[in-house]
């Protein structure tokens, strides 16, 4: 039987959910990828990135799947709470109409070993993804303040600006960014708990398709005005390993599909639409990043910031160019706030795991919280306010990334490190380990099979073992690029 408040899960259309999710998948990783095609190669970085494609779509299906069989363990549980027939399982108890995260789920499936090692792997991957996020915002205003990049390669040591002190690096004015964005940007709207409201949403999606359509459309017409200024080679090797990180890391989405598939209206035909968003992503990428790479000569590893010209021929043009550079600062600053406050509340789900709260504590809470209402505990605590340790955590977490940002302003390594290393264990690792969990719980304590609806098309084990010598290719190919091995 299906809880009575299944049908209130659907908040937005089917359509609106699949925009929401190619919204999610195409995001920072987007920006490095031009860099990386011109780097490995055209014809090597479409093969590659159609596979990390396709495997991504295999384990986006892996956390459907497992969500599903989520919904159904809590239905049971809700059914056995109201002392009803909680033995029968069937079609209806496995519906998508309960949001459960990928931490619920690995709570509900994986032993406590391999769930310490899905939260370690998903507190890795987002300090990874605020460093990017720390190191693309000032890396962009930096060169807005500084001169123009794009005549001649330049260095970091390079002044800023002819008529600044010599002491004025673009490293130091790149150090200076960060520090203002972080210290004084950031910190402050994590203390204050800012997420991103309705309208912030709606005009960092505009932004973003806005952003995204004008560089192709500019870099299509350069290559139609000018010709190939970018020489990318068919293929070659030694740009294989950035490739492979930046690959995973542009179809990172799995974490964020719970909350973006249960609300859903209509969960029909779920995994074939999911199939044709990935494809448009694909072919999205596809044009992006061969249009860059043949139109510049030298692609930046933040790709908007080719379009910081020298010599503006208008002012519209002039207008696009600052548009084009700042737009990853007005995306990047609407969602640091969530990435860090999603971190630090995931190091705290870490924290006592391992130190889980004594028997004392846990009743002294329940006390508590039976002795409050809901406003009144709401009162209580802005009346005390925000103690010592809620500000020292999040500052403490925060100065990671933000020291690893100060270190160096290599987005397309960033990326590809995160992508690779602990990327490939949530986009991966994560998803094998719940649907073979998750199977094996639906046949032998759910007494029922998942429903075709929500079966993933991928049954076979063959296709987890192909996550596996894939994610292990990833890693393997990162680390060498990394120690600088040459093939």
């Amino acid at each position: 039987m299906q809880d009575s408040n299944a049908n209130s899960a659907g908040t937005y259309s089917q359509t609106v959910g699949l925009l929401y999710v190619f919204n999610l998948i195409v995001g920072t990783g987007a920006l490095a990828l031009p860099k990386a095609f011109q780097t490995a190669g055209w014809l090597l970085s479409i093969l590659i990135l159609s596979a990390s494609a396709f495997m991504s779509y295999v384990a986006a299906t892996f956390v459907i799947e497992s969500l599903a069989v989520a919904n159904a363990v809590v239905s049971k549980n809700r059914r056995r709470e109201r002392n009803e027939n909680a033995s029968e399982s069937g079609p209806s108890t496995f519906e998508i109409v309960r949001k459960v995260e990928v931490g619920e789920m690995s709570s509900m499936f994986l032993s406590k070993t391999t769930l310490l090692i899905s939260y370690f792997s998903i507190i890795v991957y987002l300090f990874g993804d605020l460093a990017i996020y720390s190191t693309t915002v000032p890396k962009s205003a930096m060169n807005m303040l500084c001169s123009s990049i794009n005549v001649t390669v330049t260095k970091s040591t390079d002044p800023c600006r002819p008529s600044l002190a010599d002491w004025l690096s673009r490293m130091a004015v790149y150090r200076i960014c960060v520090i203002v964005f972080v210290g004084f940007v950031c910190l402050p709207m994590v203390l204050a708990g800012i997420t991103k409201t309705q309208t912030i949403q709606m005009m960092t999606t505009f932004s973003r398709w806005l952003a995204f359509i004008l560089m192709i459309v500019l870099a299509s017409m350069q290559l139609i005005n000018d010709g190939a200024e970018g020489k990318p080679p068919v293929a070659n090797v030694h740009g294989f390993g950035s490739l492979f990180g930046v690959a995973v890391y542009a179809f990172m989405c799995h974490h964020s599909l719970p909350s973006l598939v249960t609300p859903m209206g209509s969960k029909n035909r779920i995994f074939g639409l999911i199939g044709l968003v990935y494809l448009l992503v694909g072919a999205f990428y596809f044009t992006l990043s061969l249009t860059g790479a043949f139109a510049f000569e030298h692609v930046q590893d933040i790709y908007t910031l080719n379009f910081l010209h020298d010599d503006n021929t208008s002012f519209i043009y002039s207008i696009i160019d600052y548009f084009l550079a700042a737009f990853p600062i007005i995306t990047l600053t609407s969602s640091y706030p969530i990435i860090a406050l999603t971190l630090i509340n995931n190091v705290k789900v870490v924290k006592d795991l391992i130190f889980p709260k004594t028997g004392a504590e846990n009743e002294s809470l329940l006390e508590e919280e039976e002795a409050d209402s809901e406003d009144e505990s709401e009162a209580r605590n802005t009346r005390n306010g925000k103690s010592f340790v809620d500000v020292l955590v999040p500052a403490l977490v925060l100065s990671i990334p933000t020291f690893i940002s100060f270190m160096t302003d290599d987005m397309l390594l960033l990326a590809s490190i995160t992508g690779s290393l602990p990327g490939v264990f949530v986009q991966f690792a994560i998803p094998c380990f719940l649907v073979i969990s998750a199977r094996r719980h639906a046949r032998s304590i759910l007494n029922f099979p998942v429903p075709r609806k929500y079966e993933s098309p991928f049954q076979g084990s063959g296709w987890v073992a192909a996550i596996a010598v894939w994610a292990t290719c990833a890693i393997i190919m990162v680390i060498l690029n990394l120690t600088g091995f040459k093939f």
